[in-house]
């Protein structure tokens, strides 16, 4: 049975530079997710193409492929609103984390997945790779 999983951007930007610390980790995660829906927030999208944009060429591409092949979602002023709150009360977050994690209770996902140990207590679908 197919999954829904928000995925924070660490996750991405683990999977697309080998150079990364959790680049096998993430690898591995996004294998096994082959049949699952992949969902960016749209804060996420762009924080995922920002290294890839200084770079530019296969690196821009490969990450846009990526982001491509995950379903992005809008920031509506709903989900803003429901971030600031977030974040007022974990101040360990950044806002796109705190975007994120609304779009996760959002849609009910079933996961979100990220690297970030700050994450662990804030929601009940945080799955820490």
């Amino acid at each position: 049975m197919a999954r829904l999983i928000v995925l924070d951007a660490s996750v991405a930007i683990a999977a697309l530079s080998a150079d990364d610390a959790h680049h096998d980790a993430a690898v591995d995660a996004l294998a096994g997710a082959s049949d699952d829906e992949l969902v960016l927030a749209a804060t996420t999208r762009a924080e995922i193409l920002v290294g890839p944009a200084r770079v530019g060429g296969k690196a821009l591409a490969a990450a846009r492929d990526f982001a491509d092949g995950c379903e992005t979602i809008p920031v509506s002023a709903a989900i803003a609103n429901d971030a600031a709150a977030l974040k007022a009360h974990h101040r360990g977050l950044s806002l796109p984390d705190a975007i994120a994690l609304v779009v996760a209770e959002m849609l009910d996902a079933d996961a979100v997945w990220t690297f970030d140990r700050r994450w662990r207590d804030v929601h009940q679908r945080v799955a820490i790779l």
